[in-house]
C-alpha cells in the first residue's frame, strides 16, 4: 500500500467516525484529529479487551422477556455471530492503527521544534496556555521573564498550520489557492 492509498483509506475513516467534518477548514479538522488522538489510541485496547471477552465468555444473552423472536427470523449459529463480531473488531482496530502510524510519523516531523510539547499538552492533555506556559517556565527554570500564554498560543497555532499541510495536502492547497 503506498502513501497516497494510506492517506486516503485514514481520511475515509476519519470522516466516516465524524472526527473531522467535509465542511470544516482543514485548520479545525487538525485541531479536532489532535482532540480525539488520545481515544482513538485507547479504543484499541478497548477493543482488544471486547475481543478477549467474545472468546471468554460469549455473547451476553438478551432477556427473553425484553426481545421477541419472529417466526421467519432465522437464528444464526452463535459461534458464527461471535466470529463475524471478532472480525469486525478486529478490521475496526487495523484501520485505527493505520489511523495512529500516520498521525504518529507526521507528527514526528515536528519533534524537534522547541514548542512541540504545547500540541501534547493542550491537546492530549486539554491544558489551557496558561497552564503550559507555567510549565514551560518550570523546565527553563526562569527567574525573571516568563513565557506568556500567548505565546504559547502563538506557537500553537504555528504548529497546527504546519502540521495540516501534511493531514490535508489537497485541502490545505484548495483553501490556499481556490482550486
Amino acid at each position: 500500500m503506498n502513501e497516497k492509498e494510506v492517506v486516503k483509506i485514514v481520511l475515509n475513516e476519519l470522516e466516516k467516525r465524524n472526527i473531522i467534518k467535509h465542511n470544516f477548514s482543514t485548520y479545525k479538522n487538525t485541531e479536532q484529529i489532535l482532540r480525539d488522538y488520545p481515544m482513538l489510541k485507547k479504543s484499541i485496547t478497548d477493543r482488544q479487551e471486547q475481543i478477549k471477552e467474545y472468546k471468554q465468555f460469549g455473547l451476553q444473552e438478551k432477556s427473553k422477556s425484553i426481545t421477541s423472536i419472529s417466526v421467519n427470523h432465522k437464528h444464526e449459529d452463535t459461534e458464527d455471530i461471535i466470529n463475524d463480531s471478532i472480525k469486525s473488531l478486529q478490521k475496526h482496530i487495523f484501520k485505527t492503527k493505520v489511523i495512529i502510524e500516520f498521525i504518529d510519523k507526521i507528527l514526528d516531523r515536528f519533534k524537534d521544534d522547541p514548542y512541540f510539547d504545547v500540541i501534547k499538552l493542550h491537546y492530549f492533555e486539554n491544558m489551557t496556555y496558561d497552564q503550559i506556559a507555567e510549565i514551560f517556565d518550570k523546565r527553563k527554570n526562569n527567574k525573571g521573564k516568563l513565557t506568556a500564554g500567548s505565546t504559547i498560543g502563538s506557537n500553537n497555532q504555528r504548529l497546527i498550520r504546519e502540521i495540516q499541510k501534511y493531514l490535508f495536502p489537497n485541502d490545505y492547497l484548495f483553501q490556499l489557492l481556490g482550486y
